[in-house]
């Protein structure tokens, strides 16, 4: 069997094909944020009616109060986000987008769907589901691999 006829191979050329789109995207965006700031953007936009502080951002994505507060600051000198002070205790700051960073999150949702729509292009509605069985079966083998390995240790 050649490399070109195997799943892993053809996954990876798959991955660098979305991959290389992406990247396009976000240059011709001129998006310039990082994976987290994005993962950040996204959550605040759809908490956009809760009060979100740091410790939320730290709980969300698991990350020390330092590594949080840091990737916050940046965000803020950016013009991404605004720190409001709550109005029960000057102490917490209240995480806000700005317009600029509202505009690049739903820019970036678009371009997810059209990705989405490149990628099911010419599937009828049945194939399309039977090909996210088909990948989530390919991921439950690796997890289930990874747990057995785990298991061996």
């Amino acid at each position: 069997m050649g490399r070109n006829e195997t799943v892993g191979y053809k996954i990876r050329l798959i991955h660098n094909q979305i991959q290389k789109r992406i990247e396009e995207r976000k240059r011709r965006n001129g998006d310039e944020l990082t994976g987290m700031q994005r993962w950040i953007l996204g959550f605040l936009m759809e908490h956009e009616n809760e009060e979100i502080y740091q410790r939320e951002i730290e709980a969300e994505f698991s990350v020390s109060r330092a590594t949080a507060s840091n990737m916050l600051q940046v965000m803020e000198r950016r013009e991404l986000i605004l720190r409001i002070p709550a109005s029960h205790d000057a102490r917490l700051k209240r995480l806000a987008l700005t317009d600029r960073a509202r505009k690049m999150v739903t820019q970036a949702r678009q371009d997810v769907r059209d990705m989405e729509t490149l990628l099911k292009k010419g599937f009828s509605q049945e194939e399309e589901r039977q090909f996210l069985e088909y990948l989530d079966r390919v991921l439950g083998n690796l997890e289930e691999d990874v747990r057995e390995e785990a298991e061996k240790i």
